[in-house]
């Protein structure tokens, strides 16, 4: 019984917990770590972009697709960045996107 519970409750935490992301791009490889936070289909949580530098994320998830949005300040306007990815485990494979001035490419996430 105690298994069928711990698999239930990890099954509804989903993404919840540290992640290192990986963003590609043509500028090059960045890499972030990032604290989800899942309660049912809403998603929530920080990233740590470095240089003290710690942005909030929104999003939602349905299933094993999620999106979420964080926005970088900016000298000329706040720039709103959006990911998609599919949870596969303990891996996000996220999809190819526009990332502002990180330029184009894909990203992709691994629990820690």
């Amino acid at each position: 019984m105690a298994v069928v519970l711990t698999a239930l409750v990890s099954a509804q935490g989903g993404v919840t917990g540290d992640w290192e992301m990986t963003l590609s791009t043509q500028t090059g490889i960045t890499t972030w770590q990032v604290r989800f936070e899942q309660d049912g289909d809403r998603l929530g949580g920080e990233i740590d972009l470095g240089d003290n530098e710690v942005l909030s994320l929104e999003g939602t998830i349905d299933g094993t697709m999620l999106t979420f949005v964080i926005v970088v300040p900016d000298l000329d306007g706040d720039q709103p960045i959006s990911f998609e990815g599919e949870l596969a485990g303990d891996t996000i494979k996220g999809a190819e996107g526009t990332f502002v001035w990180y330029g184009t490419g894909d990203w992709t996430a691994s629990r820690q």
